[in-house]
């Protein structure tokens, strides 16, 4: 996966996931409020993942763009 595009709506899918599992917190049945528990943490290190993946990608592709070579040695 090669595509920024792609880390970028997943990292704003797995926001809004974020955002619904948290209304789980709130729920009458036990089992349910521990799922809330834990979910918002599996989705938000899936958001944190994606936006690193897509911030690094477009560091490359400027890197790249600038052709110029910034590590040569004297």
């Amino acid at each position: 996966m090669k595509n920024i595009n792609t880390y970028i709506v997943t990292a704003i899918v797995s926001l809004m996931l974020v955002v619904a599992t948290a209304f789980l917190m709130t729920a009458a049945d036990a089992p349910i409020r521990e799922a809330g528990m834990y979910l918002p943490v599996v989705f938000g290190a899936i958001t944190g993942w994606s936006a690193s993946k897509a911030g690094l990608l477009e560091l490359d592709r400027e890197e790249r763009a600038s052709g110029c070579v910034t590590h040569a040695a004297a």
